[in-house]
């Protein structure tokens, strides 16, 4: 974060050096200094240190580690079949009281979300994500396709 952030002020400072340099080199105009438009100079906003701390913060909580999904998952390990048969009796209750008191709908996307959070499972250390963004510098998964691959293909050209 302080390397961008560094990188970001050393860009704003090439381009005000720019366009100092542009503004000395340009022919200067007769008009007075009143009728020309000027820009109002712009207020430095104040850094913000809480922000990088809010998203480290962020970046520990894993909403799919949480207690009950913890329990779940480690009863499905232990037992799969029972595990099921009790999952889909709760929801088969949970689903007839909420259409009583008319709110199935509700339940039924929120059940939907709950069964693809419970289908996520989890990455293990070391384990290569299938797509690259997710994986550390990047890195693809051997045989993968990419933009690159498809254009030298479609144009015939060698590696």
């Amino acid at each position: 974060m302080d390397r961008t952030r560094a990188e970001l002020e050393a860009y704003r400072q090439r381009k005000r050096e720019e366009a100092a340099a542009a503004a000395a080199a340009a022919p200067t105009t007769s008009k007075p200094a009143e009728d020309q438009v000027r820009e109002k100079p712009r207020e430095r906003v104040p850094e913000r240190p809480w922000i990088a701390h809010a998203y480290q913060l962020l970046d520990l909580i894993d909403p799919l580690d949480c207690w009950p999904l913890r329990q779940w998952r480690s009863s499905y390990d232990r037992s799969s079949t029972a595990t099921l048969a009790v999952t889909a009796l709760v929801y088969l209750i949970g689903q007839i009281y909420f259409i009583w008191i008319e709110f199935g709908s509700v339940f039924f996307v929120f059940a939907c979300l709950t069964a693809i959070c419970l289908g996520l499972g989890s990455k293990r250390q070391g384990e290569i994500s299938a797509y690259s963004v997710f994986n550390s510098n990047c890195e693809r998964l051997l045989g993968s396709m990419t933009a690159e691959h498809f254009e030298r293909d479609m144009l015939n050209r060698k590696k």
